[in-house]
This record gives C-alpha cells, sequence and structure tokens, in this order.
C-alpha cells in the first residue's frame, strides 16, 4: 500500500501530521501541499517540522503544490513564490 499524503487536509481534519507522516515512512510515495487560501508557509502548516519529519522517514520524492493562493491573487503571483519557499525549506545543500 501506497499513500499520497496531503498534509492541509490531515492539517485540517486535526490530525498531528509530523507524527502521521513519521508513522507511515516508506509507505508514503508523493505529498500534497496546500494551505487553502494563503501562501505555503504563511497558512497553518509549520513546514520546517515536515522538513524534520520527512528527514527522520528518509524521504525525497516528489511534493505536488494545490490551492496555496491567497483571496484576490493571481495563480501565475502565487505558484513562483510558493516554489521558492519550498525550495528553501526543502534544500538537500
Amino acid at each position: 500500500m501506497r499513500v499520497y499524503y496531503n498534509l492541509c487536509n490531515s492539517t485540517d481534519m486535526g490530525y498531528d501530521i509530523c507524527k502521521e507522516i513519521r508513522n507511515l515512512g516508506e509507505h508514503i510515495c508523493e505529498f500534497h501541499a496546500k494551505e487553502n487560501g494563503a501562501l505555503l508557509g504563511h497558512g497553518k502548516i509549520d513546514f520546517k517540522k515536515v522538513r524534520a519529519a520527512l528527514d527522520v522517514i528518509g524521504y525525497r520524492g516528489w511534493i505536488q503544490i494545490e490551492g496555496a493562493v491567497p483571496p484576490g491573487q493571481a495563480v501565475l503571483e502565487s505558484y513562483p513564490a510558493n516554489c521558492k519557499f519550498l525550495r528553501e525549506i526543502l534544500s538537500t545543500t
């Protein structure tokens, strides 16, 4: 079994996402990053803690971005900012 883990949906449901990430470990095949109405890093998710959990399980796979657009902001403005944020948080160098 493989899991496509959605950080925001699990957060919104009240789950401890970092604990879940550690528990699911190698069963996670991909991550879904969104903030439902905010740029990544400006919502409910603590991406620094998520990064630490990803390091624990050794994850180096795909992370998809969706729904990280503030009200009134264009998608074409939001996505470069979201990509930059994730690259800074997830950089392995």
